[in-house]
């Protein structure tokens, strides 16, 4: 079974190679072959959010004649099946890899194969040691959202965290940002922070424990839109009175917003994540300077400037 899935994924790839340089060929009378193939393994594209980070990369590739195969594993906690894609990538003839681990406690084997080939290997959203990071600054995200809950709530309120998976640094930064400020720089007090994958039904699960077991409580940071939206159902159900934070910058979290049912978001843009590691990639293969961490902007989403955060954009 093993062999079978390695088979099919080394197929799909050299498939996918074949069919992008086959339309480009058709598409340009004076084709000029890409400068560079970049692998790029995402953590899933069942989001807006992902969706977006792959306009953006498309985008910033055809401006740096890069050519990008984009592959996926099924959903954000398949690490397996995600790993498997990244070792049939390195396979084959790829000048830089892009990754966004799902699962940060097994990314050594992956980069160190890298390494051995000279491949470059680049993260996004999620940061990795010792390798070139592109995303949000995370633990800020915490803080900022932090700072709008303890200015939209009286002293001594509980406030709480749900948390996406334990598995991915995106999440435990922020829920450490948030944690410390509100430790170091509030008189609101923490009732619990709280774990579930970064699914609807999973968030929506975990607010109505949270609910039931800590009843005062007043506030709640959520580390993603989905599970953000989750949340505000079981908040509805239970006819609770709570302030609601979020990360992400997709179009429903927005309008949740707009209406009220949410009361602030920290942006993250997708389409800029993917747009900046394509030109980080870039500069890094064009032997031109680089940083360790590059930071996209995140911004306070509210009722008031929600509307200019509403993507306009086909994926």
């Amino acid at each position: 079974m093993t062999k079978f899935i390695a088979l099919f994924y080394t197929l799909l790839i050299m498939l996918l190679i074949a069919v992008v340089s086959y339309s480009v060929q058709k598409s340009e009378e004076n084709f000029t072959p890409p400068k560079y193939t970049i692998g790029v393994v995402l953590k899933a594209m069942d989001s807006e959010h992902w969706l977006s980070v792959r306009s953006g990369m498309t985008e910033a590739a055809q401006l740096h004649n890069m050519q990008l195969i984009v592959i996926t594993a099924e959903n954000e906690t398949a690490f397996v099946e995600q790993n498997k894609i990244i070792d049939d990538l390195l396979a084959n003839d790829i000048d830089a890899l892009i990754v966004s681990p799902t699962n940060i406690n097994h990314t050594k084997e992956f980069v160190d194969a890298a390494q051995i080939k000279n491949i470059p290997v680049f993260s996004i959203d999620e940061e990795i040691d010792g390798i070139i990071y592109i995303g949000s600054n995370n633990y800020l995200v915490g803080e900022m959202a932090a700072a709008f809950i303890e200015k939209n709530l009286p002293e001594g309120s509980e406030v709480s965290v749900i948390s996406g998976s334990a598995n991915q640094n995106a999440h435990i930064q922020r829920t450490a940002g948030f944690v410390d400020y509100i430790e170091k720089n509030s008189l609101l007090e923490i009732g619990t922070t709280m774990t579930a994958e970064t699914q609807y039904r999973q968030a929506m699960n975990q607010a109505e424990k949270l609910f039931k077991e800590r009843p005062n409580t007043r506030g709640i940071f959520v580390t993603s839109a989905i599970m953000t939206l989750g949340v505000i159902e079981a908040t509805e159900k239970n006819v609770k009175q709570v302030t609601i934070v979020g990360v992400d910058t997709q179009n429903d979290a927005i309008m949740a917003v707009k209406n009220g049912s949410i009361d602030a978001l920290i942006s993250q843009d997708g389409h800029e994540s993917g747009k900046l590691a394509i030109e980080v990639v870039a500069a890094y293969l064009n032997n031109q300077p680089t940083e360790k961490y590059n930071f996209i902007a995140n911004e306070l989403i509210t009722a008031d400037n929600a509307e200019q955060f509403l993507l306009q954009e086909d994926f």
